[in-house]
């Protein structure tokens, strides 16, 4: 199923809690999200934060005070959802990936937070790049990608297996890729005990300096058997840190042609 949609605002969001600057135009890298944006990294399933003018307009609040980057009026509302794809005529592609959730940024603007469960807006990620102006028309395509899981832990056991072999990632580069607050660093310990035994390449995560961690079993040599080089108990982030898949690895994913 496929909806009409016309763009209607467009913000760049320089500072993280802040209101997005207005713009006629945004430029988009793949796989990075909006050039210029705080939220823009290759990691994060939040480079990129939709809303519709229909709900805007229901709930009384002013364009831009969600801290959207994009508002679009649509001609099918149901179908702006998670899995749905937002496709330019320029071959712009944003894939939505969750909802966004109420936070305490925001709370001025409803007596309630839950009023607005599911009404903030639809996060998502640049698949392909280019230019989105105000204005343009946008196609809605439904169900075009698997919604990401709504489990913080399910988010957990599906990104680890996407760092490659040879790479490590850091506390925060896991928060950031479950798409969380920072804060969720302090269950990520217990979620590696939880998951131990299993096949997922635990040894893979260190600390925020690139530390091998106590609770993962035969970290280093693990690390060591993939070419990572250890030394004092540490491995290089500058040498070894993943950042996230680069535009190739992401269209393959996506499913689109490269």
């Amino acid at each position: 199923m496929q909806a009409t949609a016309t763009i209607q605002r467009l913000y760049l969001k320089r500072a993280r809690g802040e209101a997005g600057v207005a713009s006629t135009v945004v430029h988009c890298t793949a796989g990075v999200g909006i050039d210029g944006d705080v939220h823009a990294n290759r990691l994060s399933p939040r480079q990129v934060l939709v809303t519709l003018t229909s709900e805007l307009d229901s709930l009384g609040i002013a364009p831009g005070a969600l801290m959207e980057n994009i508002v679009i009026a649509c001609d099918r509302p149901a179908l702006f959802r998670p899995g749905a794809a937002l496709v330019g005529a320029s071959g712009v592609e944003i894939r939505l990936t969750m909802f966004c959730e109420p936070c305490r940024r925001i709370a001025h603007l409803a007596p309630r937070l839950s009023g607005l469960l599911h009404r903030r807006g639809v996060l998502g990620v640049v698949v392909a790049g280019g230019a989105l102006r105000v204005g343009e028309s946008i196609a809605l395509v439904a169900d075009r990608y698997p919604a990401l899981p709504e489990s913080p832990y399910q988010k957990f056991l599906d990104f680890l297996p996407t760092v490659p072999c040879g790479r490590v990632v850091r506390y925060a580069d896991v928060a950031i890729a479950m798409g969380v607050a920072d804060s969720f660093v302090r269950a990520l310990p217990g979620y590696i005990r939880r998951s131990a035994g299993g096949d997922l390449p635990l040894h893979r995560i260190v600390n925020a300096r690139g530390g091998l961690l106590d609770i993962v079993p035969d970290q280093a040599k693990k690390l060591q058997a993939e070419g990572v080089a250890i030394l004092g108990n540490s491995a290089s982030l500058q040498k070894y840190a993943w950042q996230g898949p680069d535009q190739a690895a992401l269209l393959a994913d996506s499913g689109r042609p490269q």
